[in-house]
């Protein structure tokens, strides 16, 4: 039956979402030739629980609305009264501005008979939105207006339908033969990823049993990913043995394609994981030359023990081991933590100091967590960042990407953790996860992040917060360096000797055995423990001094909340008003009473 013939309808599904495709699939949206369905706004509407809504179209094909602009809502072309189109007024305002939505004839005809799709005529569907589990079957993106069968779930986008029909591709540099697109729905391995994933068009050899997803035909040859130091190329298949992937960690088929490195490493990777947004650049280096890492030193050496840092104006010189008597009242402007011990570079003129390590930092380097190269960088310290891996916000050194329009930055201390990264807190090794992007509570803060490190032997989780704390740190109370401990399964009640409230090991604690000292992560370090002090440091469009907060007798008083600052550091203002916190300062600032 012809529904544009009769009386044709548009749906409006306030619903956000279904349970699975069966519940999508079995709605009674085959009824009408076009659906619109979930718009933003109509599901959290309270007067108008979640409905499915019918509303009639009228053929328009007179001059009545030719002073009106009306735009086809699945096209996005104009509306032209002389040959006719469909309209529908009084409409939602919450859908439309103008209560008036619109169609081509030709856009909200079923298309039948597809070569891609012949079995089931493709009715039109159309989101306000993005929606992440519908994705164009030809294209692989994820678009707003598909051809859709509500039978098979196949989905093809406006774009893709308006494009010369593909049903053979010869490409010989993936396979000799010509390549057949296969219109059924098959459960078929693909023989370059290794996936049976029916979402995409397939395409076979009939002189060979070989089969291809259309995406994976023109996959890269040769890349590099953040996850190892050389390039990867693609083969085929693999060697006979065992062979595990190195990101996802999971078993790879030796039958089947993906990625070795090129230098005679054993590494290797699945196709899909090699080729990931979060792993792979998305640049093919197939012919071009490679880019060598040369080792730049970040201080150029005037005489022995005498530096000049790329970071400081002035001289600095060699001190094998800490004055005792200046130990705890400076920072390394680097990694920002308090210098106790080992050696350092202090500056001749001034109070700029650099752990010994913090100095060699190199000026380029490769980081698991981005794909891009990252560039050292010091900025004056009135310019605070927040870390891309544990959002800390910071002021000291920083590694940056310098892509166009990639914002990617680390904390140094971040920066310097390496996977697989073997940590005092736990007796197995920490990977980056198996799935990139995938969300994890971390075993330690408790705190749900997509960036972390998990096990590869049981369920534990380190976020990056977590992951960089000092394992030792000097407690102006203790002659002794505190030692940082987590334990699972602790028992008994501990308590904390700054704010004398219950400590849990298993929320990790910083202790001294010999003088039975006890002390929360944050009572030691505090909040942002990745602030140097520094002043007319820019913060929400204002500039603030940031003090120290733990060298003084008695404690600054917050203005907004009027009690003791407990924090390490405070920020004071340009009239001499401190804050405790950067959440007082915020809510002064703007007017928040809570």
């Amino acid at each position: 039956m012809d529904l544009i013939q009769h009386a044709p309808t548009v749906i409006v599904c306030t619903r956000p979402g279904y349970k699975n495709k069966e519940e999508f699939r079995s709605a009674r949206f085959k009824d009408s030739p076009i659906v619109l369905f979930g718009f933003p706004g109509l599901e959290h509407d309270k007067e108008s629980p979640p409905t499915v809504n019918t509303h009639p179209l009228v053929w328009c094909h007179n001059e009545e609305n030719k002073d009106k602009e009306f735009l086809c809502n699945f096209c996005e072309c104009r509306l032209d009264s002389s040959p006719g189109y469909y309209l529908c007024k009084e409409f939602d305002k919450r859908i439309s501005k103008n209560n008036t939505i619109g169609f081509h004839k030709e856009c909200i005809k079923p298309m039948t008979n597809n070569p891609y799709h012949p079995k089931h005529p493709l009715q039109v569907l159309a989101f306000a939105i993005v929606v992440s589990n519908k994705v164009c079957y030809c294209c692989y993106a994820y678009k707003t207006h598909f051809y859709y069968c509500f039978v098979c779930n196949f989905s093809m986008c406006r774009d893709c339908a308006k494009k010369p029909l593909l049903l053979t591709i010869d490409h010989k540099k993936r396979h000799e033969h010509t390549l057949y697109y296969i219109p059924r729905e098959a459960s078929m391995t693909c023989d370059v990823c290794a996936l049976d994933d029916r979402r995409y068009f397939i395409y076979v050899c009939h002189q060979c049993d070989y089969v291809v997803h259309k995406r994976c035909i023109y996959s890269p040859y040769i890349i590099k990913i953040s996850r190892h130091e050389h390039r990867l190329s693609f083969t085929s298949s693999f060697l006979s043995g065992e062979w595990f992937c190195g990101i996802c960690r999971q078993k790879i088929n030796q039958n089947f394609g993906g990625y070795s490195c090129l230098k005679g490493c054993y590494y290797v990777a699945h196709s899909q994981c090699a080729i990931h947004k979060d792993v792979w650049d998305g640049k093919e280096l197939e012919g071009e030359p490679e880019e060598i890492y040369e080792s730049i030193m970040p201080f150029e050496e005037i005489s022995d023990g005498i530096i000049k840092h790329f970071s400081h104006k002035h001289l600095m010189r060699l001190y094998k081991e800490v004055e005792k008597t200046n130990k705890i009242n400076k920072q390394c402007q680097a990694c920002a933590f308090r210098i106790y011990e080992g050696a350092i570079y202090n500056c001749l003129e001034c109070d700029f100091v650099l752990h010994k390590l913090c100095a060699y930092l190199p000026v380029k380097k490769q980081h698991v967590l981005h794909p891009h190269p990252l560039f050292l960088q010091e900025e004056n310290l009135q310019t605070t960042f927040g870390c891309s891996a544990c959002f800390r916000l910071c002021n000291n050194f920083r590694y940056v990407c310098k892509m166009a329009n990639c914002l990617f930055t680390l904390d140094v201390n971040c920066a310097a953790v390496s996977v697989p990264l073997n940590h005092q807190c736990h007796p197995h090794l920490l990977f980056l996860p198996s799935l990139p992007g995938s969300a994890k509570m971390c075993s330690i803060c408790k705190k749900t992040e997509k960036i972390c490190l998990e096990c590869g032997e049981c369920d534990f989780v380190f976020c990056f917060r977590c992951a960089i704390l000092p394992m030792k740190f000097k407690y102006k109370h203790d002659d002794h360096p505190l030692i940082f401990s987590y334990e699972e399964d602790s028992s008994g009640q501990h308590c904390c000797d700054v704010c004398e409230k219950e400590i849990l090991p298993k929320n990790g604690i910083y202790t001294c055995n010999d003088c039975d000292i006890q002390l929360h992560i944050e009572c030691l370090h505090g909040t942002n423990m990745y602030m140097l002090p520094c002043k007319d440091v820019i913060l929400h469009e204002g500039k603030y001094d940031i003090l120290c907060n733990d060298l003084l007798l008695t404690r600054y008083i917050c203005k907004r909340c009027h009690k003791r600052c407990e924090d390490k550091t405070v920020y004071k203002r340009s009239d001499g008003v401190i804050y405790c916190s950067m959440y007082c300062l915020v809510c002064e600032k703007y007017g928040i009473k809570n």
